[in-house]
């Protein structure tokens, strides 16, 4: 068997980019990765200590160890059990978004990954935005391509991922991963945030935000629901929500997707736009 060079996958399909044809080799990360049609994708969820059928804003009884190597522990069996249940390894993962405070209990990712490394940005932060932990990672990946068996109401093409058998939409506060098949077409949106559509948040004119979060939290549903009625989908194609902002007492957005649950990272921290409480990042699909 061929050996393969150094920061290349052995995954079919799975090509690493290098900036110069010289350059063979780049331990830390991978600078940018090609992913053909052989392969799905697979979203998650935020990665943390907290066990995927855990929301961290409402864990009941549950407690996060005070023990960073213990919280470590808890973050890397998390994600080794979901890209099990997806058919992947820790080599086919291709993009981490990885956010880290003082205090540790981060992922040993090259004991993992061995010679591959997946494209990566790492942010030192004060605060991950979710309690108790110091960090946080936004972990996309591929499987081998399968066909998806399609649950009543789900729309064809992405099939949630489950650490645990027994467990459905109904079980978890979000899909714990997403599988999406590339059958399907992906839908990436700008960030959305209460501001209209046609407003520059750093350059507003007279338009001001109002005040209260509820208001503004509709507001950004509504942006949502235009921007996916635009792209001829609707709320169940949805695959990943990414959140940052205030999290309490929030519903318009929980009520329009019904019993739908897509993977979702938040972050109870600063927006860092203008008089945004709430800010979200989009993933959907679209039949092709």
């Amino acid at each position: 068997m061929a050996q393969v060079p150094a920061q290349q996958s052995r995954i079919k399909g799975l090509d690493a980019i290098f900036p110069r044809p010289e350059v063979t080799d780049r331990e830390a990360y991978s600078l940018g990765i090609r992913i053909s049609r052989e392969l799905d994708l697979v979203y998650f969820s935020g990665v943390t200590a907290y066990p995927p059928e855990i929301d961290p804003w409402n864990p009941g009884t549950f407690k996060v160890p005070a023990d960073p190597a213990e919280r470590s522990r808890m973050a890397t069996e998390n994600l080794d059990r979901l890209l099990k249940a997806a058919g992947a390894t820790w080599e086919h993962i291709v993009f981490n978004v990885n956010y880290n405070a003082p205090g540790g209990d981060g992922i040993n990712f090259r004991e993992r990954t061995g010679t591959w490394s997946p494209c990566s940005t790492m942010l030192r932060v004060t605060d991950t935005g979710v309690p108790g932990v110091n960090t946080l990672y936004q972990i996309t990946a591929v499987a081998p391509r399968k066909a998806i068996t399609t649950a009543k109401g789900n729309v064809p093409g992405i099939e949630p991922i489950f650490h645990r058998p027994e467990l459905t939409l109904r079980d978890v506060p979000a899909a714990p991963a997403i599988r999406v098949s590339s059958d399907v077409d992906a839908v990436y949106f700008s960030g959305v945030t209460a501001y209209p559509l046609n407003v520059d948040p750093w350059n507003p004119g007279t338009y001001k935000l109002p005040e209260d979060l509820a208001i503004q939290e509709k507001m950004v549903a509504d942006n949502i629901d235009r921007m996916l009625k635009a792209a001829g989908i609707t709320w169940q194609h949805i695959v990943l929500l990414v959140r940052t902002g205030e999290v309490s007492g929030l519903t318009a957005m929980r009520e329009r997707m019904g019993d739908w649950r897509p993977c979702r990272t938040t972050r109870a921290v600063s927006t860092g736009i203008p008089g945004a409480k709430v800010l979200c990042e989009i993933t959907a699909v679209a039949q092709r």
